[in-house]
């Protein structure tokens, strides 16, 4: 049996509503135009919930027929997941931008640069969620696909679960659950996003990153008593 915590969502997001796919595109053409129709889809979805978006829409977003857009894509819903997993493609890159190394520097500093990573990325990532609310299915769609194997937020978790299995391996954290530890940070920072999503007092946005640096610290020193570092 699975210990690994995103094997439970995908399992759950498959039971209910089937084997996620990636959006359904065509290889023929031009890729720029793709891009183009995925281009004005992000634009769209920036100012509006994608109920309230068509593909006649789109196709005059991008100035080009409705004719076109079946070219590339199946549906709407498949260019509305395209183009938010563009995006979250980008922030990915974003995430793993200097991580710190195993056995160098202070471990706490370290933690504390790993939790805003993982900050960052859920501050970027759930506004795209909420968006999708009007829609649960492709809400679900599109969550389903961000935890997929090999994709996402595994190579996120990895990443943490190997720095913690390094530093466990250096007798510079001592003997805890890595999975468990790592679901206890993202978790973590999924809440304080989602606090600061609603405006929750306490927790600060992009105005004010010192704050929100003592928050995500705070929480980094209370999980450390438990990793025994």
């Amino acid at each position: 049996m699975s210990h690994n915590p995103l094997d439970h969502i995908a399992a759950a997001h498959q039971r209910a509503f089937g084997t996620p796919r990636a959006a359904v595109t065509s290889s023929a053409g031009n890729p720029a135009l793709r891009e183009q129709l995925i281009d004005a889809a992000e634009r769209l979805l920036a100012d509006r919930q994608v109920s309230a978006i068509t593909t006649r829409d789109i196709a005059r977003a991008a100035g080009l027929s409705v004719g076109v857009l079946y070219n590339y894509f199946g549906n709407k819903n498949d260019l509305v997941v395209a183009a938010l997993l563009r995006r979250y493609d980008a922030q990915l890159a974003v995430f793993g931008e200097g991580l710190p190394v195993a056995g160098e520097g202070d471990v706490e500093a370290n933690l504390v640069r790993y939790a805003e990573a993982m900050f960052g990325l859920a501050n970027d990532t759930l506004p795209a969620v909420a968006s999708l609310m009007s829609d649960p299915p492709l809400m679900h769609r599109f969550v389903a696909e961000i935890h997929g194997p090999g994709y996402g937020m595994r190579q996120t978790l990895g990443q943490v679960a190997a720095y913690l299995t390094a530093e466990q391996g250096l007798g510079r954290l001592g003997e805890f659950d890595v999975a468990s530890a790592v679901t206890a940070f993202m978790g973590s920072m999924i809440a304080l996003g989602l606090q600061g999503m609603v405006g929750v007092q306490g927790l600060i946005d992009d105005a004010a990153p010192d704050e929100a640096r003592a928050e995500i610290t705070g929480v980094v020193r209370v999980l450390i008593d438990g990793l025994g570092a």
